[in-house]
Formats: structure tokens, C-alpha cells, sequence
């Protein structure tokens, strides 16, 4: 029996009834499990398991679900040994293994890496962990431990407390609650907020929101109305207080007993995730048996995603109110029932219902990346093109858009209609233009002027233009640069130029050859293109890429405006080595920066107010004795949107 295309990337991916379904399947493969039952259910199906990242209990509990239903397992536990680590996409791997298998389960590092999989195989694909998205089949086996230990979800008061932004099954439990109609009361660690992606996708498709409280204030809000389960990831010292002291009984009415913790749920640091992978050690604490000595969490059971490493006492482990291993336990059944599920659906023949987007999917051109450095799109580019839809919650004043992989959002200033090649300081009044160009295919997208004037755009309405600097003018000012920059390096021999694309590669080829003229040395020039996809790194005369790694470079643009195009070349520098040091030249210095970045070398700073616009125009080759260059730099006001942008039919 051929499985249906039902995959479960998102704990959203099954609705509430299904869930419910899951949980009486989990109950009567528990008990077969416990009778020793013998099940065939399965028989003639094979799952592959694909782990770009370690796991124990996910892999395992999957793979013996699948031999208790009576199916076989292939696996890839470790994708460093299979043909990924020649290089293999990601859709690729899952388009052959679909071949060999009736179900894939992925687990992978990037955010959105489940979608784009889910999308390329032609078989079911359950997420096992993408990046720090989600981790819906963990989400059931917390759901239906919490409420086989509580008896229901409803109503249930739930504190997510510590590492909120990293933790991927927190989102998806977060998903879950609210759709259960459960109340949650976030406690984060300073700078691991809820993500807003999270916050703004609760809101719009559930109505909720729940508050936000620091650990110190969780003490008094438990005194309200009590906690009926605490998910907890503790990461400073004097959050220990919490653990071992009883929490005050104010505000509970006389002769009433004080609402109990039902559950303590206890996750360790996600340190593969932070940025420095060691930090947060130090400030994390110990979890042990005297945090269930108070008198509102007596009857808590602890709760624990596993591996733990030091935050949760081995003391615990013989506690009847331990729970973790019994979470761990319930992998299987739980698993077993999503099988399960999945064959009910093939004898039903059941018809989903499909769910209307909310706006058209689309990847804009000139396509734009995802906000997002670890989404699946900046990482496999050579194939996968950013899709967007309109954001939940759109901010009036700029485009927002919402990645269709890892769901993060990127705010728009520029857009453009692809037929006429013209562009648009967005506003409100250009929304339904928006949607409109949306549907037929021919929106365009810029995050800054620059951007759409690289794609070959035109402002949709140009203000008087006035030349400020002449070919003359701008050939003894890339002189004077080169001067600077010459005096400004202690050894020319160790230098590198890297300009910005378009013109700000133009300009790192002249100032070279000036720079030769004048050391007899002539510097390695790289081209950076800021908005490439894949390969954004060149040399300009070919061959084979340098290692900037202890050597000094200098980056060249044309203008400098707010600076987030010279920040993002920087990036990509970084990306590639570590130089003994960097510094920026530019021939305009406009002074709008938005950024702290300031220019080492400058040709000539001309202030601006902020609707005028510095337009560079290079020769790409340079004029000879028969060709006058046409050189030039002009400055013109960008005029505001009209209300009714001129779009040739």
C-alpha cells in the first residue's frame, strides 16, 4: 500500500482532530507494546532516516517504530559518510531516496530545510528537527505525556521559561498550546526572546498571545493562579532561588489551598546554535530534587526533551515525579501512531482539505535573500530561488515578506514592475499594484536604491538631475585615492582590492592600475556582488580565489549612503579568511549612514538630504584617444510614488 503525500513539516501540518487521533492510536499501540503484541501493520514498507545532525532518541524511536509496525528501515545516520559530503543537495538526496522508500524522516541544521525536502520527495516526509524551526513529533510525545500525566491540555497553564529563540521544539510547542487552548507565559533568558515570526503567526492564525515575564516576576505570577506546567531551561545563577525556595501564597483567597506546578519541563543549553558555541556554560544551573520540595510543586512531574548534560540531577532519575524517560519511551508508540495514521489515510482514501494561502507565493525578480543567514535558501542557492508570500502582519510603510521555507520576514523599501524596468519607494497606496504584480509574475523587489539601479532599474519619477563631478574631475580624484591609500598602507605587497559590484569594481580595476603606476606592484582585485546567490566572491582577472587570511584589504564603492551594502561585502570577506586588516575607500561620501561604518578614503563627501540621489556613471573600459569617456557623477531628487503608478499594459 503506497502511502498518501502527507508530510509533517510544521505541528500545524495536522489539525487538531488529527492530533487527538494520534494520541488513541498511541494509547492502543502502547498497550500492544506493553502485551507484547505482535503487529504487521507495516508489513512491505520501508522508512529512510536522513541525519545531517546527531540524535539518539528521535532516529531510534522512529526506526523502532517501524520494525514493531512490521516495516524495515534504511538509515544515514551520519550524512558526513554519504554523498552529501561530496557535495549532494539537499533535494537531490531526497529525490533518489524517495526511490528506495515509502517515508523519509530529515532531520537537518538549516531552518526551512524540511519544506524544501518535503517539496522534492516523492514520498511522505516527517521533520525530525530542521535548523531552529521546529520538532513537531517531539511536540506529541510532550503533548501526549503531559496530558496522560495531567488529563487534559485545555485550560492548563504553561511557563516556557529560558532559551526561547534556539529551541526548536519550544516553537512548535508553542504552535500546539495555543491550538489546545492551553496558557502560556514565556520566561526568556535575556536576548532569547520568542522569535517574532513565532509571536506574529499565533496571533494572526490562533488571535493569541500570551505575556512575557522575567524569571524574578514568575514567583508572583504563580501566586495568582498557579502554573500547571513549567518548561523550563534554566541559564542563570540566581535562578536557582526559584528551585529551592517555596513560592509566595499572596493573593490566594482564605481557606483556598495554593495552586500547584504541575510540571517542571527541563531542556538543555542549545549551544550548537549560539553564534559562540561555548558561551553560556557558566551561567547555567543545576536542576535538582529540592525544586520539588516547595509547597507549589510537590505534585510537578520533570520533564526533560533529553540528552541532559548538567543541568538536571541524576538524583531525580529514581523520583516517581521523573518523567523524562517516560517521554523518551513514548517516542515509539507516538511514532508508531504517526505510521499509523498515515496508512488510515490510504485506506480511507481521505481527502484533505487543502488550506488557501494567504497570499500567492512568489520569488520576486531580481530575486532577493532571505533575511535569515540560516535558512536553507542561502545555503543551497545553486537550485533554490527565495519564495515569498506577503507577511501576516505587514508594516504599512515598507513591503514585508514572509520566507516560505524558514518563515522569517524581510522589510522591502524598493519595488519595481519588471515590464517597464521601474522602481518604487513603497508606500501604502502601492499595495494592490503589489498584489497585482504578485499574481501575474512581474514584481521586482530591492532592499536598497543601489540594488535596483545594479538590475538595470529607473526611479519611476526623476526630480532635475544636475552633474557635480565631470570625467575630469572624477579621474584626478581616483589619483588622489590612490595617493591615500598608498600612504595609508605600510606594505602595498600585501594588499588586496576588492570592489563592491557594479561600478564598485570599475573603480578597485582603475585604482589598481594607479596603484601599480606608482609601487611597480600590482594588488590582487576582487569582485564582491553583494545580492549573488552563489559565487559572490570573484577574482576580476580569473583563475584560481585568494587567501586574504593575514593580509590587508581594501574594499572599494563607489557611494556610501547607509552603509548595509558595504557591511554585507564585509560579511562575505569574512566569510572567506581574516585579513590583518581592512579599510574602505569610496569615491562619495554621501553622510546618511545608518550603520556605524566609516570611510578610511574619501574622494569627495557631498551632503545630501535624504530624497536625493548620488548616480555614478563609469565606462566600463577606459576611453582611448578616439573615444571621449563619458564619465560622470549626478545628483537628482527621487520623487514620491503616485498614487497610480504608470504600468505599460
Amino acid at each position: 500500500m503506497r502511502l498518501p503525500k502527507h508530510d509533517l513539516v510544521s505541528i500545524e501540518d495536522f489539525s487538531q482532530a488529527e492530533i487527538e487521533r494520534i494520541f488513541v492510536l498511541a494509547d492502543q499501540f502502547s498497550a500492544a507494546l506493553e502485551s507484547g503484541e505482535k503487529c504487521t501493520l507495516a508489513h512491505g514498507l520501508i522508512m529512510a532516516t536522513l541525519f545531517y545532525e546527531p540524535s539518539t532518541r528521535t532516529r531510534l524511536s522512529f526506526e523502532s517504530a517501524m520494525h514493531r509496525l512490521g516495516g524495515s528501515v534504511i538509515s544515514s545516520a551520519d550524512m558526513h559518510a554519504s554523498s552529501a559530503a561530496k557535495g549532494e543537495s539537499l533535494a537531490d538526496t531526497v529525490r533518489v531516496v524517495s526511490a528506495y522508500a515509502d517515508l523519509i524522516v530529515l532531520r537537518h541544521p538549516r531552518d526551512g530545510a524540511a519544506r524544501v525536502a518535503a517539496e522534492y520527495a516523492a514520498c511522505p516526509l516527517f521533520n525530525a528537527g530542521d535548523g531552529s524551526r521546529e520538532h513537531p513529533s517531539q511536540t506529541l510525545c510532550d503533548l501526549y505525556i503531559l496530558r496522560k500525566r495531567k488529563g487534559r491540555l485545555k485550560g492548563l497553564t504553561i511557563a516556557i521559561c529560558g532559551d526561547l529563540k534556539f529551541g526548536r521544539t519550544v516553537h512548535s510547542l508553542i504552535y500546539a498550546l495555543a491550538r489546545f487552548g492551553a496558557n502560556i507565559v514565556a520566561v526568556p533568558q535575556a536576548g532569547m526572546e520568542v522569535p517574532e515570526y513565532v509571536l506574529e503567526r499565533i496571533a494572526v492564525e490562533r488571535n493569541y498571545c500570551f505575556s512575557t515575564v522575567s524569571i524574578s516576576e514568575l514567583s508572583s505570577l504563580a501566586g495568582d493562579g498557579g502554573l500547571d506546567a513549567l518548561y523550563l531551561t534554566p541559564s542563570a545563577p540566581h535562578q536557582m532561588a526559584l528551585f529551592t525556595s517555596d513560592l509566595p501564597l499572596a493573593k490566594i483567597p482564605s481557606g483556598e489551598a495554593p495552586a500547584a506546578l504541575d510540571a517542571f519541563y527541563v531542556t538543555r543549553l542549545q549551544r550548537e546554535r549560539l553564534p559562540d558555541k561555548g558561551a553560556g556554560a557558566e551561567a547555567y544551573v543545576h536542576f535538582d530534587a529540592r525544586a520539588l520540595k516547595t509547597t507549589r510543586t510537590q505534585a510537578a512531574v520533570v520533564m526533560h526533551p533529553l540528552p541532559r548534560t548538567d543541568e538536571l540531577a541524576y538524583e531525580l532519575d529514581a523520583d516517581p515525579r521523573a518523567a523524562y524517560f517516560e517521554q523518551a519511551a513514548a517516542g515509539v508508540p507516538v511514532r508508531m501512531a504517526l505510521i499509523a495514521w498515515l496508512l488510515e489515510q490510504a485506506s480511507q482514501r481521505a481527502a484533505r482539505t487543502p488550506i488557501a494561502p494567504e497570499a500567492p507565493r512568489f520569488s520576486p525578480q531580481p530575486a532577493v535573500r532571505c533575511a535569515n543567514v540560516n535558512c536553507i535558501t542561502r545555503h543551497e542557492s545553486a537550485y533554490l530561488t527565495p519564495r515569498f508570500t506577503l507577511a501576516r502582519n505587514p508594516d504599512r510603510s515598507r513591503l514585508m515578506l514572509r520566507c516560505d521555507f524558514c518563515e522569517r520576514e524581510l522589510g522591502a523599501e524598493f519595488v519595481g514592475h519588471v515590464r517597464t524596468h521601474r522602481y518604487y519607494r513603497f508606500d501604502d497606496n502601492l499595495r494592490g499594484y503589489v498584489r497585482q504584480w504578485i499574481e501575474e509574475g512581474s514584481l521586482a523587489v530591492f532592499e536598497t536604491v543601489k540594488q535596483a539601479e545594479e538590475s538595470g532599474y529607473e526611479p519611476y519619477r526623476r526630480g532635475p538631475q544636475r552633474e557635480i563631478m565631470n570625467a575630469a574631475g572624477i579621474s584626478r580624484t581616483l589619483d588622489d585615492l590612490a595617493g591615500q591609500i598608498i600612504a595609508g598602507t605600510a606594505d602595498p605587497g600585501n594588499m588586496v582590492i576588492a570592489g563592491i559590484f557594479s561600478r564598485g569594481t570599475i573603480l578597485a580595476m582603475r585604482l589598481r592600475e594607479l596603484i601599480e603606476a606608482r609601487t611597480s606592484v600590482r594588488p590582487p582585485c576582487i569582485s564582491i556582488d553583494v545580492y549573488s546567490g552563489s559565487d559572490p566572491l570573484r577574482m576580476v582577472d580569473g583563475g584560481d580565489e585568494i587567501d586574504i587570511s593575514g593580509r590587508t584589504v581594501v574594499l572599494i564603492d563607489d557611494v556610501i549612503n547607509t552603509g548595509w551594502t558595504v557591511q554585507r561585502a564585509m560579511a562575505l570577506l569574512w566569510q572567506r579568511g581574516r585579513p590583518a586588516a581592512a579599510s574602505l575607500a569610496v569615491l562619495i561620501d554621501r553622510g546618511h549612514h545608518a550603520i556605524p561604518i566609516r570611510p578610511n578614503y574619501v574622494g569627495k563627501n557631498i551632503p545630501t538630504v535624504r530624497s536625493e540621489r548620488v548616480l555614478v556613471r563609469l565606462d566600463s573600459s577606459p576611453a582611448d584617444a578616439h573615444r571621449k569617456s563619458s564619465d560622470r557623477v549626478v545628483i537628482y531628487s527621487i520623487l514620491d510614488s503616485m498614487k497610480e503608478p504608470a504600468v505599460a499594459q
